[in-house]
């Protein structure tokens, strides 16, 4: 017979672990909480992980993740009904901490509410322009790299992250999600998981309780900048998939790194392409033509890396992922991703951002 002390014990843990994760959930949804944790908390907390992981050129939160699981289960099968009640508020509480760390995020002002007003974007015209643009602008950065056979996976990250850090830093303070614009953040580093991402497409991801932002090392190496861009992104407080989407890109095209700014003009493409495919195939058509061979040849190997790994996994990820953002708020799930195009259009029209300056005409440097 169980003794009821223990079981007793058991429940108060299990209520509490769900007390904790419901309160932290619901911090955000108070408009002075929120504030307070754009303002003051997230600038701390991630002041105190980028000395914990940003020096270090490995994951620390995938080695951690792997300890508290298996714990767990070490538990759960040494002790049995008796370890449930710890191990719901072991999971209560990393809950809360997600939502001290990072989650509120979600519940901050909107990047648009930051960036010049636009119309919808339903004029035609103009997205075919703006596609037009890109591929020059892509034909231009491509004019002067090397081979893709001559490129190493570790030079182009370390390239990447030197750009990056020069790219936030020009980005204007006024953009930030959070008061963040003066700290330094870690590296973005290769998921040791990268061969389980690729199963389930993913081509990042931010690991919240260590702030650490990870990349899929097998992915071509046109999109590691990009990739990495959107991931250094959510550190910065962008939680929306969106924003962190715009915002790296942002970054990349500030830099003054050129492969760099080549693989942004590619997620800029694609981004336009998206929408163009829908209003517009045979203005699509023509500018595809336009591009140069290295950019169509480095779009398809993307899109075709990505077709490997359709089936079941990919698809589970995308429910799990879909209801996830929907949790946290964001109504249109794993559509957030593609939303990208009216904050692009705003971007071009904000004054002191790289990106009109780079598409109609600047020189590379």
């Amino acid at each position: 017979m169980r003794n009821p002390r223990l079981r007793s014990r058991g429940v108060t843990l299990a209520c509490a672990g769900l007390a904790l994760a419901v309160a932290g959930r619901l911090a955000g949804e108070v408009p002075s909480l929120g504030e307070w944790h754009r303002a003051f908390v997230l600038p701390q907390v991630a002041a105190i992980q980028q000395l914990a992981s940003g020096s270090l050129v490995s994951t620390m939160g995938e080695p951690l993740a792997v300890v508290a699981v298996v714990f767990a289960v070490a538990a759960l099968i040494k002790w049995r009904r008796r370890a449930v009640g710890a191990v719901i508020f072991g999971t209560g509480f990393l809950v809360f901490l997600f939502y001290v760390a990072w989650g509120t995020a979600y519940d901050y002002p909107p990047l648009a509410s930051r960036l010049a007003p636009v119309p919808a974007p339903s004029d035609t015209g103009e997205l075919v322009r703006r596609t037009e643009q890109t591929a020059r602008f892509i034909a231009l950065a491509a004019a002067g790299l090397p081979p893709v056979r001559q490129l190493k996976g570790e030079d182009v990250l370390a390239r990447s992250n030197a750009a990056l850090t020069q790219g936030f830093a020009a980005l204007p303070s006024g953009i930030e999600a959070a008061p963040v614009h003066e700290q330094v953040f870690g590296p973005a580093k290769i998921s040791r998981v990268s061969w389980a991402l690729s199963r389930l497409q993913l081509s990042g991801y931010y690991f919240p309780w260590t702030g650490e932002a990870q990349i899929n090392g097998d992915m071509p190496l046109s999109l590691w900048p990009r990739v990495a861009a959107h991931e250094k992104a959510h550190q910065r407080g962008f939680a929306r998939e969106n924003e962190a989407t715009v915002v790296g890109l942002l970054a990349c095209l500030a830099s003054a790194d050129p492969f760099v700014r080549y693989a942004a003009g590619l997620g800029l493409f694609a981004a336009f392409d998206r929408d163009l495919a829908r209003v517009d195939p045979e203005a699509r058509g023509a500018i595809w033509e336009s591009l140069p061979a290295r950019a169509t040849d480095d779009l398809r190997a993307e899109v075709a890396f990505w077709k490997r790994f359709d089936g079941p996994a990919a698809v589970v990820s995308e429910r799990v992922n879909d209801t996830y953002l929907k949790t946290q708020g964001v109504r249109s799930g794993v559509a957030s991703y593609g939303e990208t195009t009216r904050l692009l259009l705003q971007a071009m029209e904000t004054p002191g951002l790289p990106l009109r300056t780079r598409l109609e005409g600047e020189p590379l440097r």
